[in-house]
């Protein structure tokens, strides 16, 4: 992810995201998410696979090991961790970060406090996407082909559509325009416009 102070930044697979400056490379700085411990390589997964989200004041990132971490973009200096395990990346609202943890609960974090304005718990196992902002509502994808669309300040359920029988497993796509764009894993592919 491009960030500020000519900054880029990666998450890898031991649990840490790093900062490389553009001109020429060289990393700035390393903060450790989650620690990769346990007594087989399933125990270990530390991993930071979803997307990293970076904001005026903090870069956001959830490891699959339970950690989800406000970062200060330029020093790489912690502002909070919360317990939160994902295997998916988070979204930015103007005053939430948006996760959906491996459980299937979707959550939004308050930025500068770290405290939950509200969970959604009616999505359980059923391995949703990264969530996408579309309008006044998050969007999530699942493993049987839904988009489900809720409401950004309260988390209620707005509306649901499948797409087709196969999972979504890729991150919808919101464009500059307002229009959702979600593929399944068959290659299915659907658009949508809120009215």
């Amino acid at each position: 992810v491009l960030g500020p102070q000519g900054l880029v930044y990666f998450g890898y697979a031991d649990g840490t995201v790093v900062a490389l400056r553009v001109e020429d490379g060289l990393r700035v700085w390393e903060q450790i998410v989650a620690e990769p411990d346990g007594r087989n390589e399933l125990e270990r997964m530390a991993d930071i696979d979803g997307e990293i989200q970076v904001g005026l004041d903090a870069l956001y990132a959830a490891s699959y090991k339970g950690q989800m971490m406000a970062i200060e973009p330029g020093t790489g200096r912690p502002l909070w961790n919360r317990d939160i395990a994902s295997y998916a990346g988070v979204a930015l609202l103007p005053r939430q970060i948006v996760v959906a943890d491996k459980a299937g609960t979707v959550w939004a974090i308050d930025r500068a406090s770290s405290s939950a304005a509200w969970r959604q718990e009616g999505l359980a196992n059923r391995w949703l996407t990264s969530p996408a902002v579309h309008g006044g509502h998050v969007v999530v994808g699942d493993l049987e082909g839904y988009l489900h669309w809720m409401r950004a300040d309260s988390g209620e359920f707005a509306a649901r559509v499948r797409v087709g029988r196969d999972p979504i497993r890729a991150t919808p796509q919101v464009s500059s325009d307002g229009i959702l764009v979600a593929v399944t894993t068959d290659g299915q592919i659907a658009a949508y416009r809120i009215r």
